[in-house]
């Protein structure tokens, strides 16, 4: 759920509300999960806080090796 969320929130620029309409739950839970994953600090302050969050899903689903 956490990283569906995030893959949902990436996808609408970063929009709780966009996020929250396209996984059918309120935005208190996009939030919700934001904070969970560690990105409550919203808007980012570095954009190297950005770059590792957008990246974090990609990297969970490569292969292990």
């Amino acid at each position: 759920m956490l990283l569906e969320t995030l893959d949902a929130w990436l996808a609408c620029e970063g929009s709780a509300g966009r996020a929250a309409g396209r996984l059918y739950c309120h935005r208190d839970t996009v939030f919700t999960c934001l904070r969970r994953l560690g990105t409550a600090d919203l808007p980012f302050p570095l954009p190297c806080d950005l770059v590792e969050v957008t990246l974090a899903p990609e990297a969970h689903r490569l292969p292990p090796g």
